[in-house]
């Protein structure tokens, strides 16, 4: 916790997909294990933590280039999906 800010509110996203899908070494399993560890950081009082990759994969689980066009960065419907992740956090805390 910080000493000059106790009452601060953190939140935490889940590293985002990326790569070709479920034959790239950093799809899947890499990033959803460093996630488990991320998502134990949240205490449910200053620290939250969001996981958006169902938002960012297509129904078949793959990374749509429409949503991040390089495998990595999104694109502007990918930040729009992220912020409308952000958004209950936003009007929960920001009065």
């Amino acid at each position: 916790m910080c000493r000059i800010c106790p009452d601060a509110k953190i939140l935490l996203f889940g590293i985002f997909p990326r790569g070709e899908g479920k034959n790239d070494p950093v799809f899947g399993a890499p990033i959803a294990e460093i996630n488990a560890g991320i998502a134990k950081l949240d205490d449910g009082v200053n620290v939250f933590y969001c996981d958006i990759t169902g938002e960012l994969l297509e129904k078949d689980g793959t990374l749509s280039r429409e949503i991040m066009p390089d495998l990595l960065h999104p694109s502007a419907k990918g930040y729009e999906i992220w912020a409308t992740a952000i958004r209950p956090y936003v009007e929960k805390f920001v009065k």
